[in-house]
């Protein structure tokens, strides 16, 4: 069936706002580039766009080609505040912004999320209002609420549509209980999706049109952004890599299936590797850490080893998406080059070579901040659209 015109006009009109919302100010040219629309069919949405007040047009600085002057663009940002949260699985983050992604204030405080949702959701609604308090900000100035959860969200029905990878959660429509705590509009997102938009616009993936950001913490997430744009998949279900069967029969996973990903390779099961090995590791305290541990030969060993079974599924999805940077995100990333070379090892090996050859490897530039930053990044874009 033909695409009307004006769901192609509104999808312009999106993507014009989140390329200026990600790098600006951009000329009409430039954004032709970045978002492979025609340049008349930029000109004609940047019309509307500055009609509405939604773009402000800067004075010319440099003349395009042999054109008139071109003029900058940058998203008009109106007076009022974003709020973002991160629910990890033993974690609650907020932080209170100011529509040009500028934080004012930030909060963390650590929950059993999977056990409770509604402890967790209630410590998230009192999180916010400290943040708000704190700040001396009314609530009804915040514009919009960005909230990021460690499972799979049902795009139709805004559920969490599994019951085993967030026990506590099944059937919770977390977008209506925050609103009833919080007030105001409120969008909830997959956190390693969030995530992957967050490194896209802010961190190791700038300008970086095709790439899988992998949150490898006490679960194993994806999160896809595909030709410049954020891709939850057909029901929001895309990336969870965590529950690919990866050794038959091995451990139990909470799923209930047994050799999950996430049962071989996640930041509690390779802590656990390190303590069966007798190393002498400090108190395991409530996020666990790599970084200074790395450099005794068994530790890296035992990272890199984890490196390679998560290298063996990246693989398969980068044989079936080609995309042109994995960015390793989570507690397990501290583990950090022994960690990136056993992916590496598992590409050379498994990835077609055409792949392997050019994708890039790399840590988060934005470490635990990344779904934070990115449920940030996300509520600027809707506060102004």
């Amino acid at each position: 069936m033909p695409t009307s015109p004006n769901t192609r006009v509104e999808r312009g009109r999106r993507a014009i706002l989140d390329a200026l919302n990600q790098s600006f100010p951009a000329t009409r040219q430039e954004l032709s580039r970045r978002t492979g629309l025609a340049p008349s069919t930029v000109a004609g949405i940047v019309r509307g766009l500055l009609a509405e007040g939604l773009v402000h047009e800067h004075a010319a600085t440099e003349r395009a080609g042999r054109g008139r002057p071109s003029s900058p663009l940058s998203p008009h940002r109106p007076p009022g505040y974003l709020v973002g949260i991160d629910f990890g699985h033993t974690h609650v983050s907020a932080a209170l912004a100011s529509t040009a992604q500028q934080v004012v204030a930030e909060d963390r405080v650590p929950v059993d999320v999977d056990g409770s949702a509604g402890h967790a959701l209630d410590r998230a609604g009192a999180l916010v209002a400290g943040l708000l308090d704190r700040s001396g900000v009314p609530a009804g100035s915040v514009l919009r609420t960005v909230a990021g959860i460690p499972g799979p969200i049902n795009q139709a029905t805004g559920r969490i549509q599994s019951a085993t990878i967030l026990a506590g959660w099944a059937g919770v429509r977390p977008r209506e209980e925050l609103t009833a705590r919080l007030g105001g509009e409120v969008t909830i997102a997959n956190d390693a999706e969030l995530a992957a938009l967050a490194e896209h616009t802010h961190g190791a993936a700038r300008s970086v049109s095709d790439l899988i950001y992998v949150k490898a913490s006490h679960g194993i997430g994806a999160g896809l952004i595909l030709a410049g744009r954020r891709y939850t998949g057909a029901y929001g279900a895309s990336g969870e890599i965590g529950h690919t069967l990866v050794q038959e029969g091995g451990a139990q996973c909470r799923c209930g299936q047994r050799g999950c990903l996430e049962s071989v390779v996640s930041i509690g099961e390779v802590w656990r590797q390190l303590i069966a090995a007798g190393l002498p590791l400090p108190e395991q305290p409530d996020e666990l850490s790599l970084d200074a541990l790395v450099g005794d030969p068994v530790v890296a060993r035992i990272v890199a080893d984890a490196g390679r079974r998560l290298g063996r599924v990246l693989s398969d999805l980068c044989n079936a998406l080609d995309p042109a940077m994995l960015v390793i995100g989570g507690e397990l990333a501290t583990g950090g080059e022994p960690l990136l070379e056993g992916i590496r090892e598992s590409l050379r090996r498994f990835a077609q070579p055409a792949i392997s050859d050019r994708v890039h490897v790399r840590s988060s530039a934005l470490g635990a901040r990344a779904a934070l930053v990115g449920a940030l990044a996300l509520a600027a874009t809707e506060a102004i659209v």
